[in-house]
């Protein structure tokens, strides 16, 4: 059946204008057939290529035949493409690397902190059946991407693990709901966002990835982004505007406050209305997802907004300096930490709705989930190799349920034991 809207005008301004406003099944139908007829072609072989129709033309064929649409010519196939694109028709997944993930794994010996969980004691078949079928409770992942859209990739990867997160929080909580003889339907996934570039990425995926099926969310802000003059952009309250333009169900409890306060200001930070119920809500989050930053990155949020107070006389002169003496490789959430476990700045601390070591507490309670995204650096590409190393080797400050790493970062952390042919 011809759309209703295949007679829609060209604007002037291009001749393929009116394909915007062709609606999305055909849209659709145009990219899934287009596929199909790629396929085809290729299964032919080589021989018979030549003697049949590209894949433009055969949609064109299969329109005229199936659709009744005379109107589409092959010089607008492409356009529908594109127009299946922009939609979000067509998701490109990164590839995953499992031989440096495996690789990894041995090196820091993290078999027993990947294990699945084990069923609790009296469980059923069952039970021990959706176990061995679900994804390990925690789980490395290494992304094979290089280059500059390599930390935009990994945050891809992030995002599709989040969406699993999300489905299976939402299927636990719906089954408890019934059990207790709640409505399941009123029932929230509870996601908590870091600031920065890389977390605004994912933000970004899981907002075009999310269609009517997506369960009810509620997005928290667990820190600030920005400061004065710069970086407002990454505040998780900006990019949670993803969501609602994407028309979910979302509640959105923010977090507005400067990155780091006075040490002896917090607590009564704390006790502002509005502050104090974040805080409140906190043990409501069911998956965060937050990146780090590397102490020897200069596009680090935590090293710039020292910078900047150091450069208006607002910490000592030699804060930084300071840090590095302590062993200070990276930061999560504006908190410090070297390889030993979170460093505290005497002068000045966090605001955020858990300390470096609350973190990690709740990436190890039950049904709680830490969605680390460990690409390079969005502004100049370097691995964060000096701040993962911590997040593998001690468990102290393992405190992801979820890491995600690009291939240079992970062939790095290998070290001597990468070979040129991974």
């Amino acid at each position: 059946m011809a759309s209703s809207k295949r007679n829609a005008p060209l604007d002037g301004k291009s001749r393929h204008a009116s394909l915007t406003a062709e609606d999305d099944e055909f849209v659709y139908a145009v990219c899934e057939r287009f596929f199909q007829c790629m396929k085809e072609t290729h299964e032919a072989g080589a021989s018979n290529s030549k003697r049949r129709p590209g894949p433009a033309a055969s949609v064109v064929d299969w329109l005229v035949r199936e659709r009744g649409r005379d109107d589409v010519t092959r010089e607008k196939i492409y356009p529908l493409i594109w127009q299946a694109f922009k939609r979000g028709f067509l998701l490109l997944k990164a590839p995953i690397e499992l031989n440096l993930r495996d690789r990894l794994t041995e090196k820091y010996k993290l078999d027993a902190y990947l294990a699945p969980a084990a069923p609790a004691n009296g469980a059923d078949a069952a039970s021990e059946q959706a176990v061995a079928n679900a994804d390990a409770e925690r789980k490395l992942v290494v992304v094979n991407v290089s280059g500059p859209t390599a930390s935009r990739h990994v945050g891809s990867v992030a995002a599709d693990e989040i969406i699993k997160l999300i489905y299976r929080v939402a299927a636990e909580k719906k089954a408890r709901a019934v059990a207790e003889g709640r409505d399941p339907n009123e029932t929230r996934v509870h996601l908590g966002f870091g600031a920065g570039y890389a977390a605004m990425e994912v933000a970004r995926r899981l907002a075009d990835r999310a269609d009517a099926q997506t369960p009810k969310l509620t997005l928290h802000a667990i820190s600030p982004g920005g400061f004065y003059i710069a970086k407002q952009q990454m505040d998780p309250t900006v990019y949670f505007n993803y969501f609602i333009d994407a028309g979910l169900d979302v509640e959105c409890v923010g977090l507005f406050s400067t990155p780091v306060v006075a040490t002896e200001d917090f607590d009564r930070l704390k006790r502002n209305p509005s502050l104090r119920r974040c805080f409140e809500r906190r043990d409501e989050i069911d998956i965060i997802a937050t990146s780090l930053a590397s102490a020897d990155d200069e596009h680090g949020l935590f090293r710039q907004y020292f910078e900047h107070l150091r450069d208006g006389g607002l910490v000592a002169s030699d804060a930084l300096q300071t840090l590095e003496a302590q062993g200070w490789v990276g930061d999560v959430l504006f908190q410090p930490f070297s390889p030993s476990g979170a460093l505290t700045p005497k002068s000045h601390r966090a605001v955020a709705l858990f300390t470096f070591d609350e973190l990690a507490a709740f990436s190890r309670r039950p049904g709680k989930h830490v969605v680390v995204i460990g690409g390079p650096c969005g502004a100049c590409g370097a691995p964060k190799t000096n701040a993962l190393r911590p997040l593998l080797e001690n468990e102290r400050t393992r405190l992801w349920t979820r890491l995600i790493v690009d291939r240079d970062a992970a062939k790095a952390l290998l070290g001597d034991d990468a070979t040129p042919n991974d």
